[in-house]
């Protein structure tokens, strides 16, 4: 559930000072004013000698509060830090300790605007810079304007997310090595890049833009050097004034802008103690400096800048350790390299994680017996997540490992919604960081926003839009329930004599309140409560409400406060879901929040032109859900973290470690490259040397990764025909085990085991113990033990007929086409009377052909299909492609059907009779039906005709002389049941038209059922007869032939579809 209270941090309840080790304690002894970088393994207690150093500055020397701070990387480093120094001091502060890079930035800028008599700037997210060099690039394809890109940067490539965010980082390295945008021009020039010059045209205009805008706007880049500029002053903040140490944590993540801003504080006599280790960057390929550490002094204009090596890895024992070691011995030095020789802590040892949680416990080590490293290879994703999913849950119920004290890592963002979802199914409880999605892509957030866009008049309510919109949780409604709404005003449409289609009818009835009412149904009545809320919202939005308030109205009317809060009190997969739900609503309001205190006077349009099309998560101040659970992120939100078990999951050849080089459209590093050498250097780095440093940034966000485990690591993957493990499991030692197997370790797994083992054992003694298990837990109330939960065990709910053929009265209604279906399969005619089949387009397309053959008066082309077009609009088509190629194929069966009209008016035939419908008794049988023509030929015989549009019509002499529509007309037309024809008529027979191909010259096919005799139609009339009595039983078996082929997922799926369970 989500909670918005403050919760203690774990591990930080006592305020002494830890013990730490010679090299920690030599970060202590650096003198007052004396600049150093801290290098250390995972593990060594970097975070630890920070919060120790802080605290010896403030309680020991007498440093006041003001004189220190800590920077880091990311917001959620800097406030799990900021906790740890809370937790930690006893002297009181002025403001958080802890803080990032961009924050103080943010206060020297504003300060400095408030010297100046002007308005602090506005930060420019990176949500807001996609969504302005998007809008610049479509406006540029829309008007056939812009830079002259090169041809291989076509107009498809721009459309790209990736080429934008490409984009966006060159404009950010450009600032961050001082670049105008002459200096593009000029190196794109030196170094033949000319997508250097068409960016620097872009970089002009969007300029231009942002200038437009109300207020500054600055990026993160341009909010540092704007930042150096004005310390460079002497435009101080109060936050600077007095500030005589900087401890800049995690430094191996720190970019460009940061190494800038750190070297203006040493100019001004600030000391600056970095820590961190350059094996673990995750941030290099963005623009960040590995090599900050290593050539430290160097980097901050610092000569006398000392270096200091921490030498324990009190995280890890031996194995752990080993492996580390492994990893980062074939990463580039970074110009360092002496960290690599920390030796393992002792076995139990170890210091308290600055991280927040405690260090690792004499149990959880792995002389206890829990392996150090595991290794998963499965035969298929889902076998992948449920064994990780089981070693996470014998943690848990076996050793006591809390859930937040596990954590599972994968290469990208992509892969985090699936990995997290597969993991709650299998019980274990994930959660993910907000911050790494986008709120669009939040399940209530989106259609809160979708339904404030239609509110506000941003896009136009299309059938696709309300169809979503009612499947979604405002509306609540399921796919059956909205086809049920389709059918009911499709059905009152037609009651009207109306012919417009399910579409247009849904459109109209969410246009306004109380559209509805003429429908006596549940799904009607929920559809109106809808309807009514969005115009409600349309009416907020017209009296001049902001995006705030629309939001607020919607989400208050919708009820889900209540429902969501309700499903995440509980526990389960459910519960989660809720939690997950409710985060994105929270972070929704949080940005619209800020949006309407920023821009009071912007329009809505605005504010969801920005989330409806933003690509780039936002960061956000929203709380977060608080429950325990397993943290399921990518490594650059594993920085600063460590827990007692890390799964690097998905660990696949071709995606972890990912070898393409980056920028290889606009060149960002080429570009830094070419700035730092300048114009007379040789060219930048060959295609081997930049593999290489792709391949060094893997091994460090993977060594990142494994080594934030206390007690155990598993690497896991996919090995079958299509995906291969990854070259990091050659990294293991050789003697590394896999888990054991056996069921899922949760009641729901146990009990699925234990009903296998009954079911399928030869073995008395299993089954008899498993049946006792069964037992217990069905005692227990545990859902599935009980037999009578099992499927195929109930008793059938009726053994009676379904229809009693003693009852004199009694009939059996039987239609031609079911007859056929009847005799075909039992099973699937009853499936499709009693389960209702779907309606496809194809079934629509023949409905409206048959319809302009029966009202056909003119028969040439153009007449024919003028009518079909009147009707297209009622059929609905899963895509427009599907709708084009449908299209094409009425039409052109449209031109069959008016050659055969015109080829029958030129036999001198006529026409007697059109859309016959007929009703006959025969036995138990009551055989009605409706026949499309009855034509009289010239010598006066009447021959039925059946129109066929589908593919599949049959043709050979043996089908047609069975089938069994032709032969329920030709029945009828002996007993005089077709009121059409004139009595003492001779039967010619019936046909089939198939107007979907043709053959000898002929655009149709006409194949004929010749006119039954006496014997035949006896024959007939008992296989009529024969099939009524089996209709009418109460035993349907499947056939199982020919015409299961491809009905996997139709009529015939409960027989083609196997068991999935016993």
């Amino acid at each position: 559930m989500v909670t918005t209270s403050f919760r203690p941090v774990a591990g930080t309840a006592t305020r002494s000072a830890v013990e730490l080790d010679e090299s920690q304690r030599a970060v202590l002894d650096l003198p007052d004013g004396v600049s150093a970088s801290v290098i250390g393994a995972p593990g060594t207690g970097k975070t630890t000698a920070l919060v120790e150093f802080v605290a010896d500055r403030l309680e020991t020397r007498g440093w006041a509060p003001g004189s220190v701070t800590a920077l880091t990387s990311s917001r959620s480093t800097a406030t799990r830090l900021r906790d740890v120094l809370a937790a930690r001091l006893d002297v009181p502060t002025p403001g958080p300790l802890a803080r990032t890079v961009s924050s103080l930035a943010f206060d020297v800028v504003g300060h400095a605007a408030r010297l100046a008599g002007a308005e602090p700037p506005a930060l420019l997210t990176g949500g807001d810079h996609d969504s302005i060099v998007r809008s610049l690039l479509e406006g540029h394809e829309a008007d056939g304007a812009g830079p002259r890109w090169p041809d291989v940067l076509g107009p498809r490539v721009r459309a790209l997310k990736g080429f934008r965010t490409e984009l966006r980082e060159v404009m950010m390295r450009a600032t961050e090595q001082g670049l105008s945008t002459d200096d593009l021009r000029r190196l794109s020039a030196v170094r033949d890049r000319p997508e250097w010059s068409a960016v620097a045209d872009l970089v002009d205009e969007h300029h231009a833009v942002v200038d437009a805008m109300p207020g500054r706007r600055l990026d993160s880049a341009e909010l540092a050097d704007w930042a150096v500029a004005a310390l460079d002053r002497g435009e101080t903040a109060p936050v600077v004034d007095g500030l005589r140490t900087v401890l800049v944590d995690d430094a191996q993540e720190a970019t460009q802008s940061t190494v800038a801003l750190l070297r203006a504080l040493a100019r001004r006599g600030v000391a600056v103690v970095a820590l961190g280790d350059p094996d673990l960057a995750t941030s290099a390929f963005r623009g960040g400096s590995p090599d900050v550490l290593g050539r430290f002094g160097q980097r901050l204009d610092l000569p006398d800048a000392r270096t200091l090596w921490l030498s324990t890895a009190h995280r890890h024992d031996p194995p752990l350790r080993d492996l580390v070691q492994r990893v980062t011995a074939r990463i580039g030095t970074a110009g360092a390299g002496r960290q690599h020789a920390a030796g393992p802590g002792r076995p139990g040892a170890g210091v308290p994680s600055a991280a927040g949680t405690p260090g690792p416990r004499p149990d959880a080590q792995s002389g206890d017996g829990v392996p150090p490293v595991l290794s998963v290879q499965a035969d298929s994703p889902a076998h992948e997540l449920s064994t990780v999913a089981r070693v996470l849950r014998e943690h848990h119920l076996v050793s006591g490992v809390p859930w937040s004290s596990m954590m599972v890592v994968v290469r990208s963002g992509g892969q985090v919604p699936g990995v997290a979802r597969g993991l709650q199914l299998a019980d274990v409880p994930t959660r993910t960081s907000i911050a790494g999605r986008a709120v669009r892509d939040e399940h209530g957030a989106r259609h809160l926003l979708l339904a404030a866009s239609v509110a506000v008049g941003r896009d136009d309510l299309t059938a696709d839009l309300a169809g979503e919109l009612l499947l979604g949780p405002l509306a609540g409604f399921d796919t059956l329930s909205l086809r049920r709404l389709r059918l009911a005003l499709r059905a009152d449409e037609l009651a009207g004599g109306g012919t417009r289609s399910a579409d247009a009818l849904l459109v109209e009835a969410l246009a306004g309140p109380g559209r509805f009412a003429t429908i006596d149904s549940r799904p009607a009545a929920r559809a109106g409560r809808f309807a009514a809320s969005l115009d409600a919202a349309r009416r907020e939005a017209a009296a001049g409400a902001s995006i705030e308030e629309v939001l607020w109205g919607l989400w208050d009317r919708s009820g889900l406060a209540r429902e969501w809060s309700t499903r995440a009190a509980g526990r389960g997969i459910v519960a989660a879901e809720a939690d997950r739900h409710l985060d994105g609503v929270v972070a929704l309001f949080t940005t619209a929040k800020r949006f309407v205190e920023r821009t009071p006077e912007a329009p809505a349009v605005g504010f969801l032109d920005a989330l409806l099309g933003a690509e780039v998560p936002e960061d956000t101040l929203s709380p977060q859900a608080s429950a325990e659970s397993v943290l399921v992120c990518t490594p650059s939100a594993a920085v600063g973290l460590e827990v007692d078990v890390v799964v690097a999951a998905r660990l696949q050849d071709g995606v972890w470690p990912n070898l393409r080089v980056r920028g290889a459209l606009l060149g960002p590093d080429d570009l830094v490259e070419a700035a730092q050498a300048g114009e007379g250097a040789d060219e930048g780095p060959t295609p081997i040397d930049a593999r290489s440093a792709v391949l060094s940034d893997e091994l460090r966000m993977f060594a990142l990764t494994v080594s934030r485990a206390r007690r155990q690591v598993v690497l896991s993957c996919t090995s079958d025909d299509d995906e291969g493990p990854s070259l990091f499991f050659r990294l293991l030692p050789g003697d590394a085990p896999s888990p054991p197997g056996g069921h899922p370790l949760s009641l729901r797994g146990l009990v699925g085991h234990l009903r296998h083992v009954v079911v399928e054992s030869t073995h008395q003694g299993r089954v008899e113990s498993a049946t006792a298990g069964l037992a217990r837990l069905a005692a227990a109330g545990v859902a599935g033990a009980h037999p009578g939960e099992w499927y195929g065990l109930a008793e059938p709910s009726t053994s009676a007929p379904l229809v009693d053929l003693a009852e004199p009265e009694a009939h059996v209604a039987v239609s031609p086409s079911q007859l056929g279906s009847f005799e075909e399969c039992p099973l699937h005619w009853f499936v499709d009377r009693f389960g209702g089949s779907a309606p496809n387009a194809s079934m629509g397309l023949g409905t409206v052909l048959h319809s302009v053959m029966e009202h056909a008066v003119d028969t040439d082309v153009d007449s024919l299909w003028e009518a079909v077009e009147e009707r297209w609009d009622e059929l609905a088509f899963e895509s427009p492609w599907i709708a084009d190629a449908e299209k094409r194929r009425a039409r052109q069966m449209t031109e069959s059907l008016a050659s055969y009209l015109r080829d029958f008016a030129q036999s001198g035939g006529e026409l007697i009779g059109a859309e016959s419908t007929f009703t006959l008794d025969t036995g138990p049988a009551r055989l009605r039906g409706s026949i499309d023509r009855v034509e009289r030929t010239r010598d006066g015989a009447a021959v039925i005709v059946d129109l066929k549009t589908g593919r599949a019509a049959p043709t050979s002499s043996a089908a047609i002389a069975a089938h069994p529509q032709l032969g329920s007309y030709q029945l009828a037309l002996a007993d005089g049941a077709i009121e059409a024809v004139p009595e003492g008529t001779p039967p010619g027979g019936a046909k089939l038209v198939v107007v979907s191909s043709g053959v000898r010259g002929k655009l149709y096919r006409e194949p004929a059922q010749a006119a039954f005799d006496a014997e035949m139609l006896q024959a007939f009339r008992d296989r009529v007869e024969t099939a009524a009595e089996g209709m009418a039983g109460r035993v349907f078996v499947a056939r199982l032939d020919e015409h299961c082929e491809g009905r996997s997922g139709g009529s015939c799926r409960i027989h083609v579809v196997g068991e999935v369970s016993s």
